[in-house]
């Protein structure tokens, strides 16, 4: 009976590590299709890529750090008491995220010119947004967030249609 316990919560243990390693790996795959989006999206010379990951990734892992993961979304709140408290625990997450977004804008304005860094956050929205998309079956193009930069002469000269045409 002990062996059979036993190998039940190596089994169990296994299977915790591999969802682990499996969540990371997704996660490392998320964090490199944003990095590439960026590099593609605000036309990233190599010189500026190889100065931006450094910063994004501690910007990436501050915001993290100081939200926690994303939960996935509650039932809908039973009386005006839980909701009050949903809405502002969600205002605060958002507070907290613009105060780390600010900190880092001279950060990011080192390596980026003034055009990639006014894109940068409206950029990050819209890959967000692509995944939210994604996680609610919607797909691309199904979201807002593909009217930037029509006119703007973005991509001119690339050969590529600039915003909305290419999702990581």
């Amino acid at each position: 009976m002990k062996r059979f316990f036993l190998s039940v919560l190596i089994s169990l243990s296994a299977i915790t590590v591999f969802g682990q390693e499996q969540e990371e790996s997704l996660n490392q795959r998320f964090f490199d299709a944003k990095i590439r989006e960026f590099v593609y999206r605000l036309e990233l010379t190599d010189q500026q890529k190889a100065e931006f990951i450094p910063i994004y990734t501690r910007y990436n892992d501050e915001k993290r750090a100081a939200v926690g993961e994303r939960e996935e979304r509650p039932n809908p709140p039973a009386t005006i008491e839980e909701a009050a408290e949903f809405e502002k625990a969600r205002l605060e997450r958002q507070r907290t995220i613009q105060a780390i977004r600010i900190k880092y804008v001279d950060e990011f304005a080192k390596v980026l010119n003034a055009d990639q860094l006014s894109q940068l956050y409206r950029v990050e929205n819209q890959i967000q947004q692509n995944l939210s998309n994604r996680k609610d079956g919607h797909g691309p193009g199904h979201g807002q967030g593909h009217d930037r930069g029509h006119g703007q002469g973005r991509g001119q000269g690339r050969g590529h249609g600039g915003p909305g045409q290419r999702s990581f």
